[in-house]
Parts: structure tokens; sequence; C-alpha cells
């Protein structure tokens, strides 16, 4: 900013959007998925905090996609025991960026990572689109992609609204492991093993988010009995 351009003004929130606040150590503890939105606003140009938390055990094989967004995320290791991210580090994830568990060893008991990832929704009028990608783990070539529309609805909250990152690829990570074809290299002709989507809690968190849309929808109607 420079003397002679405008002082940033920042409006006042909407009463129907008053500002929040979570402890992160808190809504982690209650998540039901490893990536959790913070608050319920999902609107165009809103501000998204989420919270990631992997953990380590005996066994554990988080596996590893690609995620393609067409807007930025930040990340920020808040508390990290065995990761491969220090505490307090942040950086800028990409359009396109690896996702694992982000531990030296996930099979390491007592160790975990947690997270913040925080993107700023598309502004109105602007198309939103994510992806996940998955490589072939034998030679490293593109195996599997499935793209997603994520643009937000104009009033979008949590509830009507699931977050796409979290609500999308169960469905199609599913038909992917159920289909030997798709998970038969092109190039190589590796027979790659199905996706680990268990570790990863999405599945709960769509179906949780479907049960609940429809139990809002019963309580707006018994009110109106």
């Amino acid at each position: 900013m420079t003397e002679d351009s405008p002082a940033l003004e920042i409006p006042p929130p909407r009463e129907d959007r008053p500002p929040m606040k979570a402890n992160l150590l808190n809504a982690m503890q209650k998540a039901n998925t490893s990536l959790t939105p913070l608050f319920p606003y999902m609107h165009p140009g809103a501000i998204v905090p989420t919270g990631a938390l992997f953990i380590g055990q005996p066994g554990k094989d988080y596996g590893q996609f690609y995620h393609h967004n067409t807007v930025d995320e930040v990340i920020i290791a808040f508390v990290a025991e065995g990761g491969n991210l220090r505490t307090g580090q942040l950086y800028n994830g990409g359009r396109v960026h690896g996702v694992n568990s982000f531990m030296k060893d996930q099979t390491k008991a007592g160790s975990f990572v947690l997270f913040s990832v925080t993107q700023r929704q598309a502004d109105p009028g602007e198309v939103q689109t994510e992806a996940i990608s998955l490589l072939c783990e034998a030679c490293r070539k593109p195996l599997f992609k499935a793209e997603f529309d994520a643009t937000p609805g104009p009033e979008a909250r949590e509830l009507e609204h699931p977050f796409p990152s979290i609500n999308a690829p169960p469905e199609r990570l599913a038909q992917f492991n159920a289909d030997p074809a798709q998970r038969e290299c092109p190039e190589c002709g590796h027979d790659n093993p199905p996706f680990p989507l268990h570790q990863w809690g999405w599945t709960d968190y769509a179906e949780q988010s479907k049960v609940m849309a429809r139990a809002k929808q019963l309580l707006l109607a018994a009110g109106e009995g």
C-alpha cells in the first residue's frame, strides 16, 4: 500500500455469519475424519480453515494420493511427533500436491501430526474445481484421476453443502477399488492394490453428512406441521 492508495476497509460481518473460533485440539479429538472443517461457512470468498490429524500405529498405511485444487491451500504444522514437518512449519501446498500421512514412519506407535489446512473459496462467479489422482506404485505413471466441482453456492454452509474435498472422494475411490481394470497400470501392467479409503474417515463423513441433512429437513417439516 502506498500513500496514494486508499486504506483497506473490511466490512463488518453479516448478522447471520458471526465470527467464530475453535480449538484445533478439541475439534480433532471429536472429528470423524482425518480432515474436517472447523467452521460451517463455505460461501464464495470464505476463508475455510480445516484440521487434519494422522496417527501412527503398527500396520498403519494411509497410502498416497494427489490433490488438485484451483484455489491455494496453506498448511501449518501445529504439533508433530515423528512427522516430516516440524511443529510450527508453514507452507503453501500448491495447486497440485501429494497427500499422505506426513509421518516419517506411519507404523510407529505414538507418532502423529496435527495440521491446519486453510483455503479461500473462489470468488462469486468463479468456478472452483478439485480432483484426486493416483500414481502407479511400480512405475509412478498416472493411474487414476477423478475431477469434481467444488464451486461454492452463494449461501453455502457445511450442513447443506458438505466439504467437497472430503465428501466427493469416497464414491470415486470406491469405484476404483472395486474395478481391477482401473487398478491395472496401462504403462507397466502392474496390479495396484485398492486405495486404503477406510483409513481416512471420508466415508463416515459423507454418510453422516447425508443423515444430518435429512435430519434437518425432518426437523423443519415437524416445525411446520
